[in-house]
């Protein structure tokens, strides 16, 4: 998947006089952009809530799978390091999820346990103290004056720790605008880098992909689309899209809309789709699967499952 999405863009450069060619690039641009951050919001809202019993293990597993196999063809193909460090990004990023869901699930929840024990076993001792509390003096305005502190900052981290004392537009708008301000202007400074006198006819474009990619392409794309169904069951079997990033599936289908147009707009011809026919099956495939879970969040955005280990 990678190394087309470059591969298409150095081929567009080399044709940016082309309107079909500069949208491809255009197109290929933004997508890259959403692969990069595409996992950074389900990390976040997995850190804030500390907890990862939204995501589905099944999901994150495979998709590790399908970025795995994705590296692998990138390197059989001896594609760009560029490429190469991409597909490496993902699988560090897969990894890291992974990780948090294994570190919250196991690690946090015994590290959990054991200080509600502690704080336990000193109740009685507390409840005699707090009784000369001056709530005046040292009890935190939390009600009123903080909550109004917290809908009024607007900082990053704000946002990210307490999304829900802000809007639509600061949540999940302004952070798919940025993206695709970076995807585009990450186009416009790589086309200006161009020299003007590069060959600006339709020139025959060699098929880049071989059978081992292909194979690949085909494995990857069938892990992605199967990464998705446990999640979907998990959601339905909780009746719940709690702990999940609603911005991380927003990125994931953007992501894959524009790296298919990215192919569409590229080239035409029957051949060319047929070479890219697994790419284009996983990405479009995906975004009929994501909006299985836009249609969950939806029906079970007010549905909050309240686990054991989740003592905040």
């Amino acid at each position: 998947m990678l190394g087309l999405i470059i591969t298409n863009l150095i081929t567009t450069k080399e044709m940016s006089q082309t309107l079909h060619y500069k949208i491809s690039g255009l197109m290929g641009s933004t997508s890259l952009a959403c692969w990069i951050v595409l996992l950074m919001p389900q990390l976040i809202e997995q850190w804030r809530l500390k907890s990862a019993e939204g995501i589905a293990i099944g999901f994150i597993s495979i998709w590790f799978l399908g970025d795995f196999f994705n590296l692998i063809g990138a390197i059989w193909a001896g594609l760009l390091p560029e490429v190469i460090f991409l597909a490496i990004w993902f699988c560090i990023a897969d990894f890291l999820m992974i990780f948090s869901y294994f570190y919250y699930t196991k690690i946090y929840k015994k590290k959990l346990h054991k200080k509600h024990h502690h704080h336990s076993h000193h109740h009685s001792h507390l409840e005699g103290e707090r009784e000369f509390i001056d709530v005046n003096e040292t009890t935190p305005l939390t009600d009123s004056t903080s909550t109004r502190r917290r809908r009024r900052s607007s900082t990053l981290t704000d946002i990210a720790m307490e999304p829900q004392y802000h809007s639509i537009f600061i949540k999940y708008i302004l952070p798919i605008i940025f993206v695709v301000s970076c995807g585009v202007i990450g186009f416009l400074l790589s086309s200006s880098s161009m020299s003007d006198n590069q060959p600006v006819d339709d020139l025959p474009i060699e098929n880049p992909i071989k059978l081992g990619p292909q194979i690949m392409g085909y494995c990857s794309a069938f892990l992605y689309l199967g990464a998705r169904i446990p999640q979907i069951l998990q959601n339905y079997k909780k009746k719940s899209v709690f702990g999940l990033s609603l911005l991380f599936f927003l990125f994931s289908t953007l992501g894959n809309l524009t790296y298919a147009l990215q192919i569409l707009f590229f080239r035409f011809d029957k051949s060319y789709i047929l070479l890219n026919l697994s790419w284009l099956l996983g990405s479009l495939g995906t975004i009929l699967e994501d909006s299985i879970i836009f249609i969950q969040f939806y029906m079970y955005r007010d549905n909050i499952v309240v686990n054991d280990n989740d003592e905040h």
